[in-house]
């Protein structure tokens, strides 16, 4: 995992915000390819970069956002110069919520992969700036409820999509909904198709244009997300490996490093460090990860 071009990566799970994960990455020049459960929101202080999103091209540049929804990969494509971001994982139900209370029903969908807000960039600098100067639970809240606000005021779409595109995107949705349902059982195509509609052919280059994966690859990394969790709350490997579909340690070993990059017994001796209250994690240049006190 040693690569000069990974720069400086921290990682912060404040406890005064359950479920929020943030990645600091500072002189990166890596590219990345990612799927993502949770919406994201990436925020490039310095970047000069490629990326393809739900079949478009994007360029991503100095003080910009990249937003990202669940279930769906994005891909940096070309890295011109090192770049200096943050990136904060916002599980479905906490953002849904805040819809909620904000008076939208549905499920916040994003009316554009890439933003340039000065003002979402200086609500989240003072989110991060919080977490990492130990402010208080208030403090770290609040900001976040600032940053929320703004996130769905200025760039989530408030009235129910029509028409045939959006129909589609639906039924890939359903799609989407029963692997997650049923991540760790065998799902014949067939069975999906006859689910949400669509022909066999038809599912599989809408779900691959949709969601950057076909559904197999979607069904692994839900399997490999899964038992990232389960690991983190100290399931056995082999447990782990059952309980989430796969055939044996190996085969969860396999993808768990292709898909995450690490292995699942590095993962647990870096979880198993991280028990104490606020703790982070840096990846320095050399690639490896280790323990820092805030």
């Amino acid at each position: 995992m040693s690569d000069p071009g990974q720069g400086t990566i921290i990682y912060n799970r404040p406890t005064a915000l359950p479920g929020i994960d943030v990645m600091r990455v500072r002189q990166n020049s890596q590219c990345w390819r990612v799927f993502h459960e949770h919406y994201v929101i990436c925020s490039c202080r310095v970047a000069a970069a490629y990326w393809r999103y739900r079949r478009k091209d994007h360029f991503v540049t100095d003080m910009s956002h990249m937003l990202i929804e669940p279930g769906e990969t994005h891909a940096n494509t070309a890295i011109l110069k090192p770049a200096d971001f943050t990136v904060l994982w916002i599980p479905p139900a906490i953002l849904e919520d805040a819809a909620r209370e904000l008076g939208h029903p549905q499920a916040p969908h994003f009316r554009h992969p890439q933003v340039s807000d000065h003002v979402l960039f200086r609500e989240l600098a003072s989110l991060y700036a919080a977490i990492e100067q130990g402010g208080t639970p208030l403090e770290q809240e609040s900001r976040f409820a600032h940053c929320l606000r703004v996130l769905l005021e200025h760039h989530a779409e408030h009235t129910p999509p029509t028409g045939p595109v959006h129909r589609e995107r639906r039924a890939i949705e359903r799609a989407k909904r029963y692997i997650r349902d049923h991540f760790n059982e065998v799902i014949p195509l067939g069975e999906l198709s006859r689910v949400i509609g669509l022909s066999r052919f038809h599912l599989l280059r809408s779900f691959t244009e949709q969601v950057g994966l076909p559904p197999h690859s979607y069904q692994i990394r839900l399997r490999a997300e899964r038992a990232r969790i389960l690991l983190q709350h100290g399931v056995t490997l082999s447990e782990a490996a059952l309980s989430t579909g796969f055939a044996d340690q190996s085969h969860l070993t396999r993808h768990f490093r292709q898909i995450l990059g690490i292995t699942p017994g590095r993962y647990v001796a870096l979880t198993s460090q991280s028990r104490r209250r606020g703790r982070r994690y840096t990846q320095p240049r050399t690639g490896r990860l280790q323990a820092i006190t805030p």
